[in-house]
């Protein structure tokens, strides 16, 4: 059966993301792979399968509805670049934050190296501060 998703980051935003297969992370990572710019200020890389695992099961614990629109991707040789949109309602604890019901919408932007159908390195420039503004100016549960 071919690949129904015209990219791998198509495959990867619905599936990791939007319909939650972690089975997916182990199929396009490898325990080599490294991610940058989830991990905030002064933060390394999420390197390996593992601890992508863990922000993913913590985002999602955070943002379980999360929907994430892929736009402009563009391919040339074995790099893949994309913006996309994430939006989401703030409805478990995020880096001690307890949830708000906070609906968020921002932004992202990524470019990724992909070898033997797996990523290789992956760098991303999320607006994570318009994630904490909406949180803090979208909340409908004072704590």
């Amino acid at each position: 059966m071919p690949n129904e998703y015209p990219t791998i980051l198509h495959q990867w935003f619905d599936e990791v993301w939007n319909q939650q297969k972690t089975d997916t992370i182990d199929k396009m990572m490898s325990d080599d792979t490294l991610h940058y710019g989830l991990t905030g200020p002064g933060g390394g890389p999420i390197s390996g399968i593992a601890n992508f695992k863990e922000f993913h099961a913590t985002f999602r614990a955070a943002f379980p509805d999360i929907r994430v629109t892929l736009h402009d991707v563009v391919v040339v040789g074995d790099k893949i670049a994309a913006r996309y949109t994430v939006n989401a309602t703030h409805q478990g604890y995020l880096n001690g934050m307890p949830p708000t019901d906070a609906e968020v919408e921002f932004t992202g932007a990524g470019m990724c190296t992909v070898a033997d159908g797996k990523f290789v390195e992956v760098w991303n420039e999320i607006d994570f501060g318009k994630m904490y503004y909406d949180l803090e100016n979208n909340k409908k549960n004072f704590v």
